[in-house]
């Protein structure tokens, strides 16, 4: 998770951007954290070795598609307004 939203980030900040991740509510961190909670759960299942690793990245890769194509975002903050 932590390698797939700091890589956006630095990404956005070698490019002189704002970082995506402060402004847009896309989800991006959600499925880097669902694929990482499932990794977690196989390896206390004692499922490891790489049809664990792919069975994860599969479902964070497939989260984050189905977002981009459905346009789902994650929620603001209460307090704070969209700046769309």
């Amino acid at each position: 998770m932590t390698t797939a939203v700091g890589g956006g980030v630095l990404r956005d900040m070698l490019a002189g951007e704002i970082p995506t991740l402060l402004y847009d509510r896309q989800l991006y961190a959600v499925p880097a954290m669902l694929g990482s909670a499932a990794m977690a759960a196989f390896f206390e299942l004692g499922l490891h070795g790489w049809p664990a690793v792919l069975a994860s990245a599969v479902l964070a890769f497939g989260l984050r598609i189905l977002a981009m194509k459905y346009g789902w975002r994650a929620p603001l903050a209460s307090g704070v307004t969209p700046s769309e």
